[in-house]
């Protein structure tokens, strides 16, 4: 019976070899992003990953189609990032405390309704902020 440290060396090991590669299996892909191949599948059926099937057995991903899925989520991440908090201050959002007094509602209804609607936040000192025309397009 093999010990646990042989199991997780001879796994450091098949994923170094797989760092290595090109060109990845499925079952490559999943282990070296820590994910399942159900998970990696999904991902080429949505076309977030690009893959080429050789047939119904042989898919193939290319490594920096990989890498390249990762900058690009990256970036958009980051983009959403700025752009919300670039969209909402001061001159265009009601604090919390002001679209409640507005709209005669508890906190708790204006959460819930932030949550429902999804709409942004930002937290600007101690005052959370959301976009007047946002909170505005639901009471109206």
């Amino acid at each position: 019976m093999e010990t646990l440290s042989k199991v997780n060396e001879k796994s450091l090991v098949k994923i170094e070899e797989v760092k290595n590669k090109d060109f990845l299996t499925v079952r490559d892909a999943s282990q070296l992003l820590n994910m399942s191949t159900k998970t990696i599948y999904r991902l080429i059926e949505r076309k977030e990953i690009n893959s080429f099937s050789f047939s119904d057995r042989k898919t193939l991903i290319r490594r920096k189609d990989i890498d390249a899925y990762f900058d690009n989520n990256l970036k958009q991440i980051k983009r959403s990032k700025e752009s919300t908090e670039i969209e909402i201050n001061l001159d265009n959002s009601y604090t919390i405390q002001e679209a409640q007094k507005k709209f005669n509602i508890s906190s708790a209804a204006l959460y819930n309704l932030i949550i429902r609607f999804k709409i942004p936040k930002k937290k600007q000192g101690k005052y959370t902020l959301v976009r007047k025309e946002d909170i505005d397009s639901i009471f109206n």
